[in-house]
């Protein structure tokens, strides 16, 4: 959609409100104008009549008709030809010697008597001036709107630039306001009411999130060693307790069944602490990271896990080159999500393809015989395979960090291979892969 300056929005009103304004009322005053000069015309001829009655007409011979026409220029007098009307007042283009051309007349063709015989007066006035003067009036009527119409768009943007000056510098405020800095902005002041009123409730909504942010930040902080280490406390003491001499069978198989699931609430707490540093955005410190190293030391890392699963890892990094300025922390849990993801999900004497090649990394494994639910895949607690340990929280780790730096993960399956696709954006558009490994 189209977006427009909300100051151009009015003006938009005004200039076509005075488009109508002027189609209704140019017309109209043309018109008016008109009528009102033709009325003025026709009494001016019906005077002339008149006068030419009382003074000449009635006085006039018949015989003298041909000198009397030939005397007067604007009047004549004519046969009856059995015109209906006594008076008949017309508009009719008459050629005229002074312009060479025709030029429209109002005529009066009036009935009178001469020497008992009936004939036709005819009075003409010209109106050519008069029909001149009305449309330069119309003219001037029009070039009077548009000068007005250009001037309320000038003192339009001139206000734009001068008046709303406060409102784009809040604007702009706003825009660059960082929650990490904890620092709110400090608006200018204004003259105009809604400015003010606009910038009191701003510094309220930022002031109201910069503390709710302090809240969410010390919690996080305050998580690592208030419900980690009690967390990590109970999972060594369960350790020792399955190492202590003495313990039946089915003891040891219960505390084994406990210090399971505690591993799994210690790795479930470490990735919810994780998520909540990413949404408050606590992972600025960067530096720059070659991938192929990174990717290299996460599986060398996971390799006894695969080993105990029977799961080959196969690695190709073809290209060693790519760099990256990121976080480091975030960067290798991201690769380590992906490939515990592609142990926890495969199959007995499965496999698994870690392939880098320009900037794209495939992690490629083998699994079950069907495509994963892409609308689940990534969100959070959203567990594929309820027969795996996990927590549900590792490709929604996986996906945070990718919309933190822009990078791009694709899903696909094909040839019994489970694929997942890592884009680390240098270009503008993300392009799937065309086919999957096999």
């Amino acid at each position: 959609m189209k977006q427009h300056k909300l100051l151009n929005q009015p003006l938009r009103y005004y200039l076509g409100y005075g488009l109508l304004v002027t189609l209704l009322t140019v017309p109209v005053f043309y018109l008016l104008v008109r009528r009102y000069h033709i009325r003025e015309t026709d009494k001016f001829l019906w005077i002339q009549r008149e006068k030419l009655v009382e003074k000449s007409i009635r006085t006039l011979q018949i015989s003298e008709i041909p000198a009397w026409n030939q005397f007067n220029v604007e009047e004549s007098i004519l046969s009856d030809m059995g015109q209906m009307l006594e008076n008949i007042f017309t508009t009719e283009d008459i050629f005229s010697e002074r312009i060479r051309g025709y030029e429209p007349h109002r005529v009066l063709y009036s009935r009178v008597e001469i020497e008992g015989e009936k004939y036709i007066l005819t009075i003409r006035s010209s109106i050519y001036e008069a029909k001149k003067i009305l449309l330069w009036s119309v003219l001037t009527q029009l070039l009077l709107f548009v000068g007005l119409m250009a001037g309320i768009i000038i003192i339009t943007h001139l206000i734009q630039g001068k008046l709303w000056q406060p409102f784009y510098q809040t604007l702009s405020m706003t825009e660059y306001f960082d929650i990490q800095q904890n620092e709110a902005p400090h608006f200018p002041s204004s003259d105009i009411q809604e400015f003010t009123q606009l910038n009191h409730a701003l510094e309220t909504l930022i002031g109201n999130h910069l503390q709710a942010y302090k809240i969410l930040k010390d919690f996080s902080e305050n998580a690592s060693s208030e419900i980690q280490s009690p967390v990590a406390m109970f999972h060594s003491t369960l350790d020792m307790l399955l190492q202590l001499p003495g313990l039946a069978d089915e003891q040891k198989g219960f505390i084994r069944t406990v210090h399971d699931e505690s591993s799994q609430l210690v790795h479930m707490s470490n990735n919810l602490l994780l998520l909540t540093q990413m949404d408050n955005r606590q992972f600025t410190d960067t530096q720059l990271l070659n991938i192929a190293d990174i990717v290299a030391d996460s599986l060398s890392s996971l390799s006894k896990q695969a080993e105990t699963a029977n799961i080959t890892i196969e690695t190709y990094l073809i290209d060693r080159t790519l760099t990256l300025n990121a976080n480091r922390k975030l960067v290798e849990s991201l690769i380590e999500n992906l490939t515990t993801n592609a142990i926890k999900h495969n199959t007995s004497n499965g496999r698994i393809l870690a392939t880098l090649h320009g900037n794209r990394l495939d992690i490629i494994n083998t699994g079950i015989e069907q495509p994963l639910d892409n609308a689940v895949l990534f969100r959070r607690f959203g567990r594929m395979n309820r027969a795996a340990k996990g927590s549900g929280l590792g490709l929604a780790i996986v996906q945070q960090i990718c919309s933190l730096y822009g990078w791009e993960i694709f899903y696909g399956f094909a040839g019994g291979m489970h694929r997942f696709a890592l884009t680390f954006n240098d270009t503008p558009e993300f392009q799937k892969p065309d086919r999957l490994l096999t």
